[in-house]
Parts: C-alpha cells; sequence; structure tokens
C-alpha cells in the first residue's frame, strides 16, 4: 500500500469530517458561510477519491480526474478562505452571492489557463488564500480560535506553495506532503469554524 494512497485516504477522512461539521452548524445556525465550507470540502474530498480511483491512463478519465483537482484547489480553497472573511466580518453574503463568486472564480481560473498564466495564478491565489485566513482568524477573540486559523493559513501557504504541482520551488514538488498538509489544514479549519460566530469582535 503506497504512501500517497494512505495520505489520500487520510484527506478524504479529514474533508469528510470538515464538511459533516460544517454542514451540522449551516443548517442550525441558518449560515451560509458555515454551508460553503462544508461544500468545498467535499470538492476536495472528491478530487482526493479521484487521485485514488481514476488511474487508468486513457484521456477520458485524466480530464476528469482535472477537472476534480482543479474545483478543489481552484475553487473550494478559494471559497473557504472567502467563507472565513464573510464569518470574521459578519457580512453574510446571500446564497447567490456565493454562487456568483464561484461563477467568477470558475471564469477568472479559465481566462488565466487559457494565457497560459495558470501557474502564477495558482501561485497568486494560494498566497491571497492564506492571508485572507490568516487576517481572518487575527479577528477572532479566543485565543485557540486565533492559534487554529493562524496555523491554518501557515499550513496552507506551505502546501500551497512548496509541497504542490504549481510550488514556487519545483524540486519540492511532493503530492503525498501536499495531501497530508492540506489535511492538516482541513482539521484547523474544523477547529476555527464553529467557533467563528461566537468568537470574532
Amino acid at each position: 500500500m503506497s504512501s500517497l494512497f494512505l495520505t489520500n485516504c487520510l484527506l478524504i477522512i479529514c474533508a469528510l469530517y470538515l464538511a459533516g461539521r460544517s454542514y451540522k452548524q449551516g443548517e442550525s445556525r441558518d449560515h451560509t458561510a458555515s454551508m460553503v465550507i462544508s461544500l468545498s470540502a467535499a470538492f476536495i474530498a472528491c478530487a482526493a477519491a479521484g487521485n485514488i480511483l481514476l488511474q487508468s491512463p486513457d484521456q477520458d478519465t485524466q480530464t476528469l480526474k482535472r477537472i476534480l483537482d482543479n474545483l478543489a484547489y481552484y475553487a473550494a480553497i478559494p471559497l473557504i478562505a472567502s467563507a472565513m472573511v464573510d464569518s470574521a466580518w459578519k457580512y453574510e453574503w446571500s446564497r447567490a452571492a456565493w454562487g456568483r463568486w464561484l461563477l467568477a472564480l470558475f471564469a477568472l481560473f479559465e481566462l488565466c489557463r487559457r494565457s497560459e498564466v495558470g501557474i502564477e495564478y495558482s501561485q497568486i491565489m494560494a498566497a491571497l488564500s492564506a492571508g485572507a485566513i490568516l487576517i481572518s482568524a487575527l479577528r477572532l477573540q479566543a485565543l485557540a480560535c486565533k492559534v487554529a486559523g493562524t496555523l491554518a493559513a501557515v499550513t496552507l501557504a506551505i502546501s500551497l506553495l512548496v509541497y504542490s504541482p504549481t510550488s514556487l520551488i519545483p524540486d519540492q514538488q511532493d503530492a503525498g506532503f501536499f495531501a497530508t498538509g492540506l489535511s492538516v489544514f482541513l482539521i484547523l479549519i474544523g477547529a476555527t469554524i464553529p467557533k467563528t460566530n461566537r468568537s470574532n469582535a
């Protein structure tokens, strides 16, 4: 059993844990941002499952795998960061606004991909997402929430900018470390998000 298989299984477990926890909070509090995090975590779980199951070299299978990866890393992660901002500043964006933001993320990614600046877009989005999570975490009053949010931002930045396929340091790319880092990130978000509504200023 390969280490990559195990790290993707861990990522699926952590993503489903966050999805379930956020869904319960969103349903009980009618909190749209929590539902967005739940959906985003589900996207990441699907991408991790695709890395395990979609091993066929044929074009259709690889296209599906790429779609799942793009959904997770170019939509789900920015959405999680946006949900942190929404919760920390109590914006309470509507579902329609979230839908438009998701479409904007898809359009922006496709525009950058066609312009052959996809890697640069990935790196910039990674930095912006980590920064948004960090700033949002600093608005929380509870020390435990601040620490969890800060660690989540740092973990995300390292995972995306060092170990991901779009790493700033290509020699350091490592799919196993990348999946493990995202797993830790999701657990830390799970520790932060359920307390955001109660703990921000």
